[in-house]
């Protein structure tokens, strides 16, 4: 409990520090879409600015922006005037269903392929699983997924570059996590369409942690597979599937649980180029989109602090389960 606590209440100023520096970097940028706005009628801007307090010390409009942060409130749009919060945190919902899914894929495949390359060394399997590694790590994900489109269309598989079929409602719906609600209300229709949408985009942004998965899974698994306590539990007589699943992975866990959660919070904020290609209405493609080349600040803001939040939270809950890996961490931090 005190292991879970300390990492908690340090999550805290990481969130603090890592706002105010987007917070800063973002002030300093030459111009903004209000320039555009207000181009043909200038006398408004100053209006404008006093009105949403612009003009203010930076740290002043810092702790302003932190409180209406912690109170859900992610600024308005300088476009529209319009509150970014409800677009981010729905966009931001698509791209952790993408990242969900793109993951269960790499950690089945990269720890399975991981472990066979470590259990038979220097054979034909662990050569295949190098290459496909090595391939997962070099090839870019636009050219894989068109590629994988291109493939797609030939096999006649069709796909749509929205969530699940236009076809079908999701007004009960609470969240925008489609694919993970639909379950629980019985709506197996959605579902299976939210499957089928994330098929192609899942797999082409699964390759490449998929790959560095495989790799670190073998490399910790072939440094614990020769440590004494395999040999002994191999001369005592116990089955090789026992000893590599049930001592040998539960050892080696550790930096994989690492590499995994690096790999989870890098897809979140990374998936601009698979959404792009796929038309994937997630976050990143939005923050572009709408922020970048828009140059509309509070959505450049408010999109880079909950990349950057969930990537906190995801760290913390690799840290979390260090502990219930391996019972030594949470003595050690108490």
């Amino acid at each position: 409990m005190t292991y879970a606590l300390r990492r908690v209440l340090l999550t805290l100023p990481l969130l603090l520090v890592v706002s105010l520096l987007v917070f800063a970097l973002t002030d300093v940028l030459p111009g903004d879409a209000a320039d555009r706005r207000f181009e043909k009628h200038p006398e408004m801007m100053e209006k404008w600015r006093a009105e949403r307090g612009l003009d203010d010390p930076l740290p002043v409009r810092w702790v302003r922006y932190v409180r209406g942060v912690a109170g859900g409130d992610f600024d308005r749009s300088y476009l529209t005037d319009q509150p970014v919060g409800p677009d981010l945190l729905k966009k931001l919902q698509a791209t952790f269903e993408l990242t969900i899914f793109a993951m269960i894929i790499a950690i089945l495949v990269g720890g399975a392929v991981g472990i066979l390359s470590a259990v038979f060394p220097r054979s034909p399997l662990d050569y295949a699983g190098s290459l496909l590694a090595m391939c997962g790590i070099s090839m870019p994900v636009f050219w894989l997924g068109m590629l994988l489109m291109v493939f797609a269309v030939d096999m006649g598989f069709e796909y749509g570059s929205d969530r699940f079929h236009q076809d079908l409602t999701v007004d009960e719906f609470s969240t925008a996590l489609y694919l993970l609600e639909s379950p629980f209300r019985g709506r197996f229709d959605v579902f299976f369409s939210c499957l089928k949408h994330l098929l192609l985009p899942g797999v082409a942004l699964a390759t490449i942690p998929m790959a560095v998965i495989t790799r670190m899974t073998r490399a910790s698994m072939l440094e614990e597979i020769r440590k004494d306590y395999a040999t002994t539990a191999r001369a005592k007589g116990l089955r090789r599937r026992k000893v590599v699943l049930k001592h040998v992975l539960r050892n080696a866990l550790i930096p994989i649980t690492t590499i995994t959660g690096l790999q989870f919070g890098q897809l979140m904020g990374g998936a601009v180029l698979t959404e792009t290609v796929f038309s994937w209405p997630g976050l990143g493609s939005y923050l572009v989109q709408k922020g970048v080349l828009a140059r509309d600040t509070p959505v450049i803001v408010g999109g880079v602090v909950l990349i950057a939040g969930t990537f906190v939270v995801v760290n913390l809950v690799v840290d979390l389960l260090y502990a219930v890996i391996d019972p030594r961490v949470r003595k050690g931090a108490a």
